[in-house]
């Protein structure tokens, strides 16, 4: 893969610039929300890490369009936890809708409409949701069954801190877009932080590291800051080597 991924949504600023919101933790794995695609049903698991959400996206888009996707919640867990930009206990929804970032439909038949998703899917998909918010059990995708999972939900919540009813309208919706984070190709490097010709041999006084050098994951995300310590250790050697300390 050529970059660390979230799921992102967007927002116009007053002075016409774009705000982008990365979708980590704070809602996604939270009881009482779900993610859908453009008809309607669920694709991924919700709780999963953010660079896995993002590449679900881009693979199930391939068959079904996903790119922009939904996350949809009821008044209980947008009051209680927020959704994107609009933080939990927020009381003026007004500026979110005016501007198109929140969609809210009184009944899941209104919301279905005006995010454009088949009405009988949502429907279905938001009583399955349910249903496993009952049991604890997502039968579909597995949602609360790591530690992850779990840490991300809502401890108080029960049997599954991270499922809970969409049951109390209004219901209210946000698109998610594929964002990157970080990149995860770049110019190849050795050991010393130095580029490399193709053949492999080093470009003298030319160094790259961070986001410029060519990611020691191989595409891979294994958790948060992956991008960071690289950077810093590949930085310290690249001084060293400038300084004659290799």
């Amino acid at each position: 893969d050529s970059a660390f991924w979230a799921p992102v949504s967007i927002r116009r600023r007053a002075n016409g610039s774009i705000a982008s919101f990365p979708h980590f933790v704070m809602d996604r794995s939270k009881p009482g929300t779900v993610c859908v695609d453009q008809t309607g049903q669920r694709f991924v698991n919700e709780s999963c890490s953010y660079h896995l959400f993002a590449r679900a996206m881009f693979e199930h888009n391939k068959i079904t369009p996903c790119i922009p996707c939904f996350i949809i919640t009821d008044a209980v867990g947008l009051r209680k936890y927020g959704l994107g930009m609009v933080r939990m206990g927020t009381s003026d929804l007004a500026p979110y809708l005016a501007d198109g970032y929140l969609t809210v439909g009184t009944d899941i038949a209104e919301l279905a409409g005006r995010i454009g998703v088949p009405q009988a899917n949502l429907e279905k998909t938001i009583a399955a949701m349910n249903n496993y918010a009952e049991t604890g059990i997502d039968a579909e995708f597995g949602r609360g069954t790591t530690t992850y999972h779990r840490v991300n939900g809502d401890a108080s919540v029960g049997p599954n801190p991270t499922l809970g009813p969409i049951e109390t309208p209004p219901y209210y919706a946000v698109r998610l877009y594929p964002g990157d984070i970080g990149a995860a190709t770049g110019l190849v490097v050795n050991e010393w932080a130095q580029v490399t010709r193709v053949d492999g041999q080093a470009i003298t006084g030319l160094y790259a590291c961070g986001n410029e050098a060519n990611s020691i994951m191989g595409g891979t995300y294994p958790g948060p800051g992956i991008t960071i310590g690289p950077a810093i250790v590949f930085a310290y050697r690249a001084v060293r080597h400038a300084l004659g300390e290799a």
